[in-house]
């Protein structure tokens, strides 16, 4: 399994998670920030698509759906990879829906990590892997607003909003201003045996 998700630096500063490093072994779970999201039509083959940047296309079945009306969690399992999704986009959907969509892989913001023992019948959404490599993906100066009363500036931006020299491969991730990080994970030459789970507690 090669997985590619976004590490935002929000989660050193809430004090979520270590700081990811080059080699590290983690045990996670993933979100998917949905951009697209729509049942699918007919009988479509289940898939978990990386298009690069940590984006994906994905088809899958709703295993799960907690909470309720615009705050529902809703997890999908695309190609044997189970994640979750908390968006307003995703609140339509029921148990045993089939899903197609397209959306951005992410470290879980903590709503499944903190909550779980809240959850009924909650799927297993951790992973044992390995991080391979990481890149620093620097915010165009372009979408950073200065002024008297502060600074402003989203905390992602599109793929193609970035230049190539806007991306660095580093080691570790640095709790730096205008930047967020692309983790790619793998399970090869990952240990048999627990891996505790990566969060700060």
């Amino acid at each position: 399994m090669e997985l590619f998700a976004v590490f935002e630096t929000w989660h050193l500063g809430d004090g979520n998670y270590p700081p990811p490093e080059k080699g590290q072994l983690v045990n996670l779970s993933f979100e998917v920030g949905p951009d697209e999201l729509a049942r699918a039509k007919g009988n479509p083959h289940p898939k978990f698509i990386h298009l690069g940047q940590a984006q994906y296309k994905f088809t899958g079945v709703v295993l799960r759906v907690y909470g309720r009306a615009n705050n529902s969690i809703v997890v999908l399992e695309a190609d044997q990879f189970c994640f979750y999704m908390n968006s307003q986009l995703a609140a339509k959907f029921a148990i045993g829906d089939v899903v197609t969509g397209r959306g951005t892989l992410l470290y879980d913001h903590y709503i499944w990590v903190e909550f779980l023992s809240r959850y009924p019948d909650p799927p297993d959404l951790f992973y044992k892997l390995r991080v391979s490599e990481i890149w620093q993906f620097r915010i165009p100066e372009r979408f950073i607003t200065r002024s008297e009363r502060g600074i402003t500036f989203p905390t992602r931006v599109e793929p193609n909003d970035y230049n190539p020299n806007d991306i660095t491969s580093v080691d570790t991730v640095l709790d730096d201003s205008f930047v967020n990080y692309v983790v790619h994970f793998s399970d090869r030459d990952v240990p048999q045996g627990p891996i505790a789970r990566t969060f700060c507690s």
